[in-house]
């Protein structure tokens, strides 16, 4: 059994693949910038490890949003967070696998696209995480902070 209520597991799991996965974007951009070909494999492994975060970031996340209470206006807002949540996840795994199995035989076209791809995962990972932010600084979802009473009330809306 988890220590934890789901609700409160998933935020302490998120923040090391967000971190793990930009950090591959960052790594990769750097990289390219200064011709370290050496700084790719670093940033393969902070994908690899950050897409196995990203992993269980998602399914605790797909558990907290069956029990956290939320209205419909909440509801939007965490299918739009679960939708790219599982879309970053999935690009992200994606790159790791295609990567994983041209290691170091990349042609001058496929480094452009696996940065042009890191870049777009890092976006998505960006907004996935914005729209997290608002779930629980502005609405309050897992937490007493910043909600108003209206909208962390239970409503008829359920899961």
């Amino acid at each position: 059994m988890w220590p934890f209520p789901m609700e409160s597991a998933h935020p302490l799991i998120v923040h090391f693949p967000i971190a793990l996965l930009l950090s591959a974007a960052l790594l990769d951009m750097l990289a390219t910038a200064v011709r370290k070909p050496s700084w790719h494999r670093v940033a393969l492994w902070n994908l690899g490890v950050g897409t196995l975060g990203a992993s269980a970031a998602v399914w605790s996340g797909l558990r907290a949003a069956e029990v956290a209470k939320h209205s419909f206006e909440i509801h939007q807002v965490m299918e739009r967070h679960q939708t790219l949540g599982i879309a970053t996840l999935v690009l992200a795994a994606v790159l790791a696998a295609a990567r994983l199995i041209v290691r170091d035989r990349l042609p001058a076209w496929w480094r452009a696209f696996a940065l042009l791809a890191v870049l777009a995962l890092a976006g998505t990972l960006g907004y996935t995480a914005h729209l997290g932010g608002r779930l629980v600084y502005e609405f309050g979802v897992g937490g007493s902070f910043g909600a108003s009473d209206s909208l962390a009330q239970p409503s008829s809306h359920h899961h």
